[in-house]
């Protein structure tokens, strides 16, 4: 018998469990290895003095030995908890930038603003790029390119973490002036996006529920009266091109740029953030709530689809293609469910017409039952829209989601409805997802980049199966919306013996 399973079955100290921890390099940080080594060493200490202590029969140094074993993994766990509070803030401000760092964003009300680029490249060279030319852009002089893509999408994972933010800064009794400003700008920026989409196509704008993914322009990156007339700068090096929906020309049908299933069900994330958690809140003391915002979007954007038969096309009729998400019918079930739990029959009796129960429901049953012949992609869609459903199975939803590596899912249900989470998922697997990423922000191939594998990603609960790098050769840094979104999760679901959410510097 060895030293382990004595403390186990002799020593009866079955609490010692450090999950996944180990295994997955606990953390990128000095304390992190520093932690390991430790581990190790005690490991080792523990083993030799058995094997001296054993023929003795006198187990009370092991047991000492053991016991400090214990004290030092619960110290070394803590303060690797206060570190993922700390790598929070650190990645917040990498999102919306600082002095020091350039932002993936730039909070605010006009166009373009308050939505977040998917990808930077910083040594994009801007009148050599593929990408650029590829796609027929106007050049520009400089290095560094901002990618906006599946802009809407990210914008409702954005939309949840703000929700999220607010209600752990308002249960650690800290000032939530910041995050309501920022979440109301966000709100605005969809409800501008849901404008703009008639006006890129030659129409008046309106708020029909048929938005645009993004209305960044070429020449976003230039802000007047900015330090170095840039608006992505750290000081002293700034981006000096993009792309984006609308930078490359006048978007169309076929271009991709409008609204599809896969965009609704990430503002839907959103969205049910916001009207679950803080329905009643507000940014302006006489304004709208923040789930009377969420709520009429949710409306708007449902109705336009359902009156359209779940095919999706643009005002003068073109219709989006199905490579683009155009054909709604298979997610139309989820999407009318959805709505109806939102809007609370406000506007409508329900959404689930034209075809949503007769058809959307079998195709969506058999999406569910076959998702281990899907494209990652449609895995996803199922696995969130399924997050949405508080009806649905959560044992299920918990067993696709381990086997599909996107383990946030089951999380996500459980903060928005107040359910248990999947046995088979435990607060060490969320710990030890959050403990290996990197200070610094995912990445991927870059000459400075340290993330490891499982950071490398987009997003990786979008893109899973590029969580460890994609197969296409293109390096970039990724904002970091999927650690937020986890953390922010973890850190309400799990709220006892973590470290009181306040924003922290390093």
């Amino acid at each position: 018998m060895n030293c382990w399973s004595i403390s186990a079955a002799k020593l009866l100290l079955p609490q010692l469990v450090l999950g996944r921890a180990i295994n997955e390099k606990v953390n990128s940080s000095p304390l992190g290895k520093l932690f390991v080594i430790m581990f190790i060493v005690l490991k080792n200490v523990c083993m030799l003095v058995y094997s001296k202590l054993e023929k003795r029969k006198n187990m009370l140094f092991l047991k000492l030995t053991l016991g400090l074993l214990l004290i030092t993994t619960s110290y070394c766990l803590g303060q690797t908890r206060t570190e993922n509070l700390e790598k929070y803030w650190h990645y917040k401000e990498r999102l919306i930038g600082t002095e020091n760092e350039f932002g993936f964003l730039d909070i605010g009300i006009g166009r373009g603003m308050s939505l977040a680029a998917s990808e930077r490249y910083p040594s994009a060279n801007c009148t050599t790029d593929y990408y650029l030319k590829k796609k027929g852009c106007t050049g520009s002089k400089g290095r560094g390119r901002m990618h906006w893509g599946d802009a809407s999408l990210y914008h409702g994972l954005y939309m949840a973490i703000l929700a999220l933010e607010y209600a752990n800064l308002e249960q650690a009794q800290q000032s939530t002036d910041a995050v309501a400003e920022e979440l109301w700008y966000a709100l605005e920026a969809f409800e501008r996006l849901d404008s703009m989409a008639e006006v890129v196509l030659g129409l008046p704008g309106k708020k029909d529920g048929f938005f645009i993914r993004d209305d960044i322009e070429g020449d976003f990156y230039i802000k007047k009266g900015a330090a170095r007339n840039r608006r992505f700068t750290n000081g002293k090096d700034s981006y000096s091109c993009l792309s984006s929906a609308l930078s490359c020309g006048p978007p169309s049908a076929e271009s991709g740029a409008f609204i599809s299933q896969d965009q609704v069900i990430g503002l839907f994330v959103g969205f049910s953030m916001i009207q679950q958690l803080i329905p009643d809140k507000r940014y302006k003391t006489n304004g709208p709530t923040f789930g009377e915002k969420a709520r009429l979007n949710v409306h708007r954007i449902t109705s336009h689809m359902m009156d359209r038969k779940w095919k999706l096309r643009t005002p003068d009729g073109s219709p989006i293609p199905d490579k683009w998400g155009g054909n709604a019918i298979g997610l139309s079930f989820p999407i009318s469910t959805i709505a109806n739990q939102l809007t609370e029959q406000k506007y409508v009796k329900t959404y689930q017409k034209n075809g949503a129960i007769l058809l959307g429901k079998p195709i969506y049953d058999l999406l569910q039952g076959t998702l281990s012949v899907q494209h990652p992609t449609n895995v996803v869609l199922a696995l969130a829209s399924a997050t949405l459903l508080p009806e649905r199975s959560y044992k299920e939803l918990g067993r696709r989601s381990i086997k599909h590596d996107v383990i946030i899912y089951p999380l996500m249900r459980a903060v928005l409805f107040n359910q248990k989470i999947f046995e088979k998922i435990k607060r060490s697997d969320f710990e030890a997802i959050l403990n290996t990423a990197p200070y610094d922000g995912p990445c991927f191939g870059l000459e400075d980049c340290t993330a490891p594998d499982g950071w490398k990603s987009y997003n990786r609960w979008i893109h899973p199966h590029f969580k460890n790098g994609n197969p296409y050769g293109v390096h970039s840094e990724m904002p970091g919306l999927d650690y937020l979104l986890l953390y922010n999760l973890y850190h309400y679901y799990y709220k006892a013996n973590l470290p009181s959410y306040k924003k922290t510097s390093k």
